[in-house]
């Protein structure tokens, strides 16, 4: 299994509804539900889909997931350990062009 990178927003909108709470929560969820899975939480400094925030993206799987909250952190643990899905209707929320930028800038590394 490849690495999975897992970046989460945390631009000021982000921040203010939680983000930073949110990316610390889920990398203890994951330290407990499988400490040899290969995926790295990390911040991200903004995705520019402010008004759906919370902000999430999952690399190289190009999922992103908008409007979450803490309660969605399960789902996603278990989707990351490859035990589950992704919270339904969370992704597909921001417009395609903003998914497609993020995904162009992971591309190239940044």
């Amino acid at each position: 299994m490849s690495t999975r990178l897992v970046y989460v927003c945390e631009g000021g909108d982000c921040s203010e509804k939680g983000s930073v709470e949110l990316h610390n929560e889920l990398k203890e969820l994951l330290a407990t539900a499988d400490p040899e899975a290969q995926n790295k939480v990390r911040k991200y400094p903004c995705f520019g889909g402010c008004e759906f925030g919370i902000n999430m993206t999952l690399y190289p799987d190009k999922v992103f997931l908008s409007r979450l909250s803490k309660a969605d952190l399960p789902a996603i643990c278990q989707y990351l350990i490859g035990k589950g899905e992704c919270p339904a209707g969370k992704t597909g929320v921001v417009p395609a062009d903003v998914e497609e930028i993020v995904w162009e800038l992971l591309d190239t590394g940044f």
